[in-house]
């Protein structure tokens, strides 16, 4: 391990960055060498000015899927559900646009990303009352499919709502009590809330950008887009420490901290054994979906993980089970830039991998690469590509994240894969275009884990 001054002095690294990338606050945790350091810094609420502490509750986003896949896998161990099976068999009501994937899509593909379903299906559930998890799932009747199922890779907020469903109808039990009884209560993660409207914790508000001026800080006005999503991660909130109790029984097997049984250690392996490839977009690592998890292969480790982001928040758990290492950042602004660095940071810290992304190196005409140009749309986002001169240019629409819309510079690295670089020259992650077989041109662009279709 290289025992950098990141580690040696956390709360001091911690209270330098949220000044240096002027974010309201953060806290972090790591577990390494059977210790866990811990530092938190900023304010957490702007109108009560309330400081972070180590114990704050922050919104954990989409690292929930992580606890729908692992509630779905207590649903295996108990014998209650078969992941190879079709969802329809435990949800006879479930359809979608495409009648026959409807019949056909199972569990496994629900939790490893593979179903194709059109994924950031998001619609205003405000004021609505009852389960609005089973609202959600109804309301997916008319979700087209991105891709065949099984076939490919494409993140899906929609399919892990469905799978909340599931483990509603099969396990007897709403998804937030099975998240509390199933979870936190086996785990000790009594800093944790399945919904952050609960009033037994106070939770950290989050905070967007005022407009286009990413300097400045507005809280949220909305605490999530949709509560019928919640299992996708649109509701949880918790303490770093009690993400790292979660990241512990994974890497220890299933067990808890006293040891005792909470997964059986077949679906704790399988979640996090690789079920697909996702197309080449790094220059150092392969990249992987397991069930619930991301898998990324490094030249020195296998490094687990799950990102978040919701209204105002951005949360990262990363663990490398071959160091029994975890660590946990949590962010109550929306600046994806600066939770990438973080985590860069941070990881590199621990394992000595150089995370920066080799530059470009291929002199190409940009005339040879008429055939990425176009629209390129999913419901996340809109991405219009063009040759300016002697320049590959992008311009993003953000449909649902609170960004204001991005301009960006594409270089050619290998293949359909470019590098991506913002108005201002700072590198952001890569690109990949992707063609079906002999077609001429790309039929998708590979961005932000969505396959945008070509439109």
């Amino acid at each position: 391990m290289n025992d950098s001054i990141y580690l040696q002095d956390l709360q001091g690294y911690v209270e330098k960055y949220i000044m240096e990338k002027n974010i309201p606050a953060m806290s972090v945790a790591i577990w390494h060498n059977n210790i866990l350091r811990q530092a938190a810094s900023g304010i957490l609420d702007q109108k009560k000015q309330t400081r972070a502490e180590i114990n704050s509750v922050f919104q954990i986003g989409s690292i929930t899927k992580v606890m729908t896949a692992s509630l779905v896998m207590k649903l295996v161990d108990d014998g209650l559900v078969d992941i190879d099976c079709p969802v329809k068999y435990y949800l006879p009501d479930f359809l979608i646009a495409d009648k026959y994937a409807a019949e056909t899509i199972t569990v496994r593909q629900l939790i490893s990303h593979t179903s194709g379903i059109a994924g950031d299906y998001f619609p205003n559930d405000s004021g609505h009352k009852g389960n609005l998890i089973a609202r959600y799932v109804d309301r997916c009747s008319l979700l087209p499919l991105v891709h065949k199922s099984g076939q490919m890779y494409s993140y899906s907020n929609s399919a892990f709502a469905i799978a909340g469903r599931l483990i509603e109808v099969v396990g007897g039990l709403s998804w937030y009590e099975a998240v509390r009884e199933h979870i936190y209560q086996p785990l000790g993660m009594s800093c944790a809330l399945a919904d952050f409207r609960e009033s037994s914790i106070e939770c950290a508000k989050g905070h967007v950008y005022h407009g286009e001026n990413t300097n400045r800080w507005v809280q949220s006005e909305r605490g999530c887009l949709s509560q019928g999503l919640a299992p996708a991660g649109l509701t949880p909130a918790m303490s770093a420490e009690n993400l790292i109790r979660f990241a512990r029984a994974h890497m220890n097997g299933g067990l808890n901290q006293q040891g005792q049984r909470w997964l059986s250690i077949d679906s704790i392996q399988e979640m996090q054994t690789p079920q697909i490839a996702l197309p080449k977009i790094s220059e150092i690592c392969d990249n992987y979906s397991g069930l619930g998890w991301g898998i990324n292969d490094y030249y020195r480790y296998r490094v687990i993980s799950h990102g978040g982001a919701t209204n105002g928040f951005l949360a990262m758990l990363q663990m490398i089970p071959e160091l029994n290492t975890a660590f946990v950042i949590l962010i109550n602004g929306f600046r994806p830039p600066a939770m990438k660095v973080a985590t860069n940071t941070i990881l590199q810290a621990i394992t000595g991998i150089d995370m920066q992304e080799p530059e470009p190196t291929n002199a190409i005409s940009v005339g040879d690469f008429r055939a990425v140009e176009g629209c390129y749309e999913s419901l996340d986002a809109s991405v219009t590509i063009s040759i300016e001169g002697q320049r590959i240019v992008g311009k993003i629409i953000h449909k649902i994240d609170p960004l204001p819309p991005t301009t960006i510079e594409l270089r050619h690295i290998a293949g359909g894969r470019f590098a991506v670089f913002s108005a201002d020259g700072k590198r952001r992650p890569n690109m990949v275009f992707i063609k079906q077989g002999d077609q001429q041109i790309y039929s998708y662009l590979f961005n932000s884990k969505r396959l945008n279709k070509r439109s």
